[in-house]
């Protein structure tokens, strides 16, 4: 939770610098078009890669068997592998933006990620269904019942 708490606060005060103190924090201001470009392709393409990664990292078998064996170690190190790849994302796009000279794509990346941060908040409940196995239910086949096949046809006639 420190981690989480922490990547918040870093953005929050980038934030805070950027917009209330109007910090000059554009270091890339003189950058080429080609520069920008490739950065914000760059980011964009991280962005689009990572966070759907870090939502669905638990799901991947390996990790998931891990999760399973041996609990704690291993809620600890994916999970902070987890929160690692969503601050980083945050925390950078929100430097950019500033960076770049408020370059609105760096921004929307932002609050993207930053919509997505509720969906790994770590809490203990969450931590702990994390490392219980649960079965997944599987549909079960209806078994081919030729009266209702019957009656299908015959509605279809009637028609």
């Amino acid at each position: 939770m420190a981690l989480f708490c922490a990547f918040l606060l870093v953005t929050t005060l980038l934030y805070v610098c950027g917009e209330f103190f109007q910090l000059d924090m554009s270091l890339f201001a003189g950058a080429s078009k080609q520069q920008k470009f490739f950065c914000s392709t760059l980011m964009i393409l991280l962005t689009i890669s990572l966070l759907p990664l870090s939502l669905r990292l638990f799901k991947f078998e390996r990790i998931r068997a891990d999760l399973l064996s041996r609990q704690a170690p291993a809620l600890l190190r994916w999970g902070i592998v987890r929160l690692m790849l969503m601050g980083l994302l945050l925390t950078v796009n929100t430097f950019l933006y500033y960076a770049f000279e408020f370059e609105s794509a760096y921004g929307y990346l932002a609050v993207v990620v930053l919509l997505c941060m509720p969906f790994v908040v770590p809490t203990m409940s969450r931590c702990q269904s994390e490392v219980v196995y649960q079965e997944q239910p599987q549909e079960q086949p209806q078994p081919y019942n030729e009266t209702n096949d019957e009656e299908a046809n015959s509605s279809h006639s009637q028609l």
